[in-house]
């Protein structure tokens, strides 16, 4: 037997080597599953594992990259472990040097004492009768112990932390104290502000690095490793500031945080667009991924308008991308002068990074636009929903993470210049999600059904009279 074999494999090893090649690719495919292939639709009895590896490919998704998901979380776990006993060891330390020192300066204190009652001058304890109390206090209000989402320091967070600097509680303990002041604190914030947000008065944006170090992430405890504070940062005028930072498990978990809530749709939604024609888009400019794709070729706007999109194009690829020879954003700027420029990305960077990290790029390009073109009308198009069957089963690409990134690109219309629309307003059913009749993949619209976005658009234009 084992010389048949020896023989099959001399004779056939290209055969062997196919073989091999396309059990492993199964198997990555299969591992990758519930990982970086997660959002992909994958029909066993139909397809072998492998094609999601391929998929995986068309979507610059490669299948090492889950081990560098994996590895993160991983990482970011034991440095967070490493930090929190390394607190604790040093306050146990702490703890023990003061015992001694105490011990030592106790004789002193009680001769300092008694000289005093002979003089009848007040001691130590006359002077501050408040004595370790005073001092847990005074460390209670220190900036450590301030609520993190810009309310100050709270009263209850104050006593916990006193409480344990007394009784040498663990720095983990801490963190998690400080955690949930946090939490309490963004509660109330979206029950106060979600409908009316806040608005930032000062000029200018700061630019800050994506990435912080590992020992402030690690202090922070519920911060993300990347993203920038948005809720410090001076923005243009009318800009609103989120209500809120990402927390490290959303981060870690992939869901895009709603920071915002809905204060940019409903300014967004008082603006009073107009009907108009399809020669509106003569001059009209339309960026953005594969659903783009199927608004230029299953409906006439080519024929007005120019179309530079790309299937698996990611707002972090906008400015970069060539469009098949098209050339970049910035060169077809400066060819041509555009009116308006329509927008829409974010469906293939759900799951990467956070919403802050989504909200500096798209602002990046809206800004870059804005800055090219100043007479131009940018529209800021929602990100399409996915069907309630995805929604439901996809931890990654589903609904509550599209409209918490469409509640933040809503907050950059100012309903002069930037404008906000959002087309699932015809396509979604009565649950808010995708029409599953309009779609073949649970994403996309079928051709025909891409007129529904069409109409959309002539319904939403903005009237010469107001612009």
């Amino acid at each position: 037997m084992r010389a048949k074999v020896k023989r099959f494999i001399q004779k056939s090893p290209f055969l062997l080597l196919l073989v091999s090649t396309g059990i492993l690719f199964s198997l990555i495919g299969l591992c990758g599953r519930k990982n970086i292939y997660s959002g992909q639709e994958y029909a066993p009895l139909k397809e072998p594992a492998s094609v999601m590896m391929f998929k995986g490919f068309k979507d610059d998704i490669y299948p090492w990259q889950m081990f560098e998901e994996e590895s993160a979380a991983v990482m970011a776990s034991k440095e967070d472990a490493g930090q929190q006993n390394d607190t604790a060891e040093s306050g146990a330390v702490a703890d023990g040097q003061g015992d001694e020192k105490a011990t030592e300066e106790l004789p002193d204190k009680a001769q300092e004492t008694d000289k005093a009652a002979e003089s009848g001058e007040p001691g130590d304890e006359g002077k501050n009768s408040q004595g370790p109390a005073q001092e847990a206090d005074d460390g209670a209000g220190s900036p450590e112990s301030e609520v993190k989402d810009g309310h100050g320091p709270d009263p209850a967070e104050e006593a916990k932390e006193a409480d344990t600097g007394r009784n040498g509680t663990s720095a983990q303990e801490k963190e998690e104290g400080s955690g949930n002041g946090k939490d309490q604190g963004n509660k109330e914030d979206q029950e106060s502000g979600a409908s009316q947000g806040t608005v930032s008065d000062s000029g200018g944006r700061e630019d800050e690095e994506d990435t912080k170090p590992a020992e402030e992430d690690a202090e922070e405890g519920s911060k993300p490793p990347e993203g920038k504070d948005l809720q410090e940062r001076e923005l243009p005028n009318g800009r609103i500031k989120p209500l809120r930072e990402s927390t490290r498990e959303e981060y870690l978990n992939h869901i895009s945080a709603d920071i915002y809530g809905d204060a940019g749709v409903k300014r967004a939604a008082e603006y009073g667009f107009s009907q108009v024609d399809e020669s509106y888009f003569d001059d009209a400019l339309f960026i953005g991924d594969s659903r783009t794709v199927g608004l230029r070729d299953y409906t006439d706007l080519s024929e007005h308008a120019d179309f530079y999109c790309e299937t698996s194009l990611t707002i972090q690829k906008i400015l970069k991308e060539d469009f098949h020879g098209l050339g970049t954003i910035e060169k077809a700027l400066e060819n041509k002068d555009y009116g308006k420029i329509y927008i829409m990305s974010g469906i293939n960077e759900l799951g990467v990074g956070t919403t802050e990290d989504f909200m500096d790029h798209y602002t990046e390009v809206v800004d870059f636009l804005h800055e090219k073109e100043p007479e131009a009308k940018i529209f800021i198009q929602g990100i399409m929903r996915v069907t309630g069957k995805k929604h439901h089963s996809d931890p990654i690409f589903n609904n509550d993470n599209i409209n918490a990134r469409n509640n933040a690109i809503a907050t950059l219309a100012d309903n002069e210049c930037f404008f906000y629309i959002d087309v699932n307003e015809v396509v979604c059913d009565e649950e808010g999600n995708l029409n599953s009749e309009y779609t073949y993949d649970q994403l996309h619209l079928l051709g025909k059904y891409n007129d529904l976005w069409k109409q959309f658009l002539l319904s939403h234009g903005v009237a010469m009279e107001q612009e």
